[in-house]
């Protein structure tokens, strides 16, 4: 997995500050010593005897890559990589992760990472274009993780439905809680009574339920037609001319911000194959997965209902046992607290982004969301006669 953007493996997409191609290696060492020990701890979790082995065999092909680029410092460069605390934490705290998140989503958390294997891969030919030896140990790796990881990726994640109908939830879930969080805050700084802000909130559940409804189907069908029609394009260059596929991938990775160099050097690794070119080619083009429209729809509508009402059953429950609002609004808010960085964990992972800073993205939402209602609902106060 070497070169790759996810989180556990401590890569951002972005190149080292500093140290040049020392840091490079650092970055890609470090990732693999991760990547290793993660897949080793996954592969003690599979009960598939099949599916075990291959998880297994990844680990130990990203242990060999770490040791190959261990190498490369220590014979070009004169340094050796040791394991430190602050690695072995960031060890500990993915494998809690690991154990925390069902582990189809888990896995593919990590194979975010192989989809930008290739782009990262270049930034090491680039630098290393004029060390004969070390370009070629870097050109045998890209050939292992384009020939045989992939591969096995495509095996080891291969619940595509789940996983489209979990990225397809969390948003839908989020934006329940945001709305119907501001809206029971906004009520509350009216001071409107208890039983009121749950039936307005439920109100406005159902209408907020249906535009997100009716805004995923769109987004969905819209979507998916772009996707079938890269597909169905990519296809039929494979099999009418093969060779376009060759300019097409060059192109991309140009616009990916490979070098001419480098690029040339990806070329003659994959050659005249159409099979892998026209994989690579999908992979970079088409990213996401995404339910059928209809099932969209059904999805976000469910999960929009399941984030609004743990925000509105306080204020029902409140109204039977005379429940001052202000504590109503402060539970609500804090079961919103808690559902949200929950989502944003999860979708982070779906995604390959940072994790903390997803969380406290929706956090900053939800609190600006609430101060600016409360600000409405107490202006309305005030300038509305009672």
């Amino acid at each position: 997995m070497s070169g790759k953007t996810y989180e556990p493996a401590g890569r951002t997409g972005q190149r080292p500050a500093g140290g040049g191609r020392l840091g490079l290696l650092r970055t890609f060492w470090s990732s693999e010593i991760v990547a290793a020990r993660l897949y080793a701890f996954l592969a003690a979790r599979y009960g598939d005897g099949g599916r075990k082995n291959i998880i297994a065999e990844i680990g130990m092909m990203e242990r060999g890559h770490a040791a190959e680029w261990a190498a490369i410092a220590r014979d070009v460069h004169g340094v050796s990589f040791r394991i430190s605390l602050l690695l072995e934490c960031r060890i500990a705290l993915f494998k809690l992760l690991a154990l925390v998140l069902p582990l189809t989503i888990f896995m593919h958390y990590l194979e975010h990472g192989e989809r930008k294997a290739i782009l990262d891969y270049a930034a090491l030919l680039d630098a290393y274009k004029d060390d004969e030896k070390t370009a070629g140990t870097v050109i045998g790796i890209i050939v292992q993780e384009i020939g045989h990881e992939w591969h096995m990726m495509e095996q080891v994640a291969d619940k595509r439905a789940y996983i489209a109908k979990v990225k397809e939830a969390i948003p839908g879930m989020t934006a329940g809680i945001i709305e119907t969080l501001g809206l029971v805050i906004g009520l509350l700084a009216a001071h409107a009574k208890t039983l009121m802000i749950g039936l307005t909130g439920l109100i406005a559940m159902v209408g907020g339920m249906i535009a997100e409804m009716s805004v995923s189907y769109l987004s969905s069908k819209g979507e998916r037609d772009l996707n079938d029609g890269k597909t169905r394009e990519v296809d039929v260059k494979r099999e009418i001319h093969p060779w376009v596929l060759k300019r097409e991938l060059e192109k991309d990775l140009a616009e990916n911000g490979v070098g001419p160099e480098t690029i040339k050097l990806i070329m003659d690794v994959l050659g005249d194959d159409a099979a892998v070119l026209s994989t690579l080619v999908k992979t970079i083009r088409i990213t996401a997965e995404r339910l059928q429209p209809k099932e969209s729809l059904k999805t976000t509508g469910l999960f929009f209902a399941v984030g609004a009402l743990p925000i509105l059953l306080p204020f029902f429950a409140g109204a039977i046992w005379d429940a001052r609002p202000p504590v109503l609004a402060a539970l609500a808010l804090a079961l919103a607290v808690v559902s949200v960085s929950a989502a944003g964990l999860v979708m982070a992972v779906l995604s390959g982004k940072r994790i903390w800073t997803n969380i406290a993205h929706n956090l900053c939402i939800i609190l600006g969301t609430s101060a600016l209602t409360y600000l409405v609902g107490l202006a309305a106060r005030l300038l509305i006669p009672a």
